[in-house]
Parts: structure tokens; sequence; C-alpha cells
């Protein structure tokens, strides 16, 4: 099974994303191809058509494509936003500072390993029963933690 050399208790929560953002991936496909079944149903009723005929029907099947697919990534990344502000907010109330490498986010090598993790989990996931997932969970400290730290 592939690592992504964290702990176990992160792995999982990068797992939950992986499911999360495979769903989100799911519905956006699902939309592009809404799109093109749309110009086959609406557009496509005559047996030949004019050159300029099939460039404005592809013109605007790439318009729609393109503003659904920006539209997405946009999405994508303000749910990004979100899910690092809630890590930071959680380091922050421990007074830590987490910094990011941009760079990383473009290595091949990392993208491979995460990719391969993503396959494994989801293949592993399949031939496990659901009883095998649900454990009991302890809330995380909130508020208080840095007391404890002071003792």
């Amino acid at each position: 099974q592939a690592e992504l050399g964290i702990n176990e208790h992160h792995q999982k929560e990068v797992v939950s994303y992986m499911r999360f953002a495979r769903f989100k991936r799911g519905m956006c496909l699902k939309t592009v191809d809404s799109c093109f079944q749309d110009l086959k149903d609406s557009r496509l009723v005559e047996e030949t058509f004019t050159v300029d005929e099939v460039i404005d029907m592809l013109d605007g099947l790439q318009s729609v494509v393109h503003s659904e697919v920006e539209s997405e990534l946009i999405n994508t990344t303000y749910t990004n936003v979100l899910l690092l502000r809630q890590l930071f907010s959680q380091a922050e109330k421990w007074y830590l500072k987490l910094q990011t490498d941009v760079s990383d986010l473009e290595n091949r090598e990392l993208l491979d390993q995460v990719a391969e993790f993503e396959k494994s989990e989801y293949t592993s996931s399949n031939k496990k029963s659901t009883a095998d997932h649900i454990k009991p969970k302890l809330a995380p400290l909130n508020e208080g933690g840095s007391e404890l730290l002071n003792k």
C-alpha cells in the first residue's frame, strides 16, 4: 500500500479529502458530458450541415465547456483555500506557523506518488467492508490546549 509519509490520522484525513475531490471531479465530468449531450439533442437534428453551421455549433460548445470547466477550477481553488484555512486555524491555536512549498505542487514525482496513493486507497477501500471504517474518534482539543502544554 502506498504511503505519503504522514501519520495514520493525517493519512485518513487525506483519504477523506481525496474522496471528496474524486466526487467533485466526477460531477464536473458529468457536467461536461451533459454539454455535449445537449448539443447532440438540440442541434443535431438535420442530416447535413454546412461548414459554418458546424463551426457555429463547435464554437458554442467550446464556450459552454470553457465556462463550466473554469467555474469548477475556480471552485476547486476556493475549496482548497478553505481547507488550508482550517489547517492554519488549528495550527494557530497551538501557536504554530505552518509553511507551504508551492514548488512541490508541480513536482511530477510527488504528484505521481499521490496518484499511486489514491489508486491504492481506492482499490483497497473497495475491498474493505464499511464496518472496518467505523471507529470511535476523539474530539480535537479546541480550547485550553495550550494550558496543558505549559504544565
